[in-house]
């Protein structure tokens, strides 16, 4: 044991060698890429169908409480005796705003002459309504397109 320890004292003591780090940067995204562009049409999306797609947005971040839902609704707000019809919706469980949400719909169910606009609600689990839309937006035309839907708390 007394021969280890000197030989123990004088590794401890002797300066190790400069430890060396190479930093890599990963390459820059190629000019291409556009995260606003809207997203590839889905493969199994029939023809003639159109997806809408995009984020349902709240003033700001915020935590739900668990079990919470979405609803987002293409509806049709013509006035005709105060009331709109949802003719396409989603709902799903949320667990904070901003969320994703995607649309798939034949325009075929779309009247002509009417007007539709994207609708979104946010209930808790109990029922009660904690966000909604309260402009609604207007219905894009393109086969593929990016809509965000604002959605503001309920007092």
């Amino acid at each position: 044991m007394r021969f280890h320890l000197p030989l123990l004292l004088a590794a401890l003591l002797t300066p190790s060698a400069p430890a060396q780090m190479t930093i890599t940067r990963p390459p820059p995204p190629a000019a291409s890429v556009q995260p606003s562009a809207a997203p590839a049409v889905p493969s199994d999306l029939p023809a003639g169908w159109r997806v809408i797609s995009g984020r349902v947005r709240a003033p700001a971040e915020v935590r739900l409480p668990a079990g919470s839902t979405v609803t987002v609704s293409l509806e049709d707000v013509t006035r005709q005796e105060g009331a709109s019809l949802s003719r396409v919706q989603a709902s799903f469980p949320i667990s904070r705003l901003s969320t994703p949400y995607q649309l798939q719909f034949n325009p075929v169910r779309l009247r002509p002459g009417r007007t539709y606009a994207l609708t979104a609600r946010v209930t808790a689990p109990d029922g009660r309504l904690l966000y909604r839309t309260t402009t609604p937006q207007p219905l894009p035309t393109a086969r593929n397109a990016v809509q965000d839907v604002a959605v503001s708390a309920v007092r």
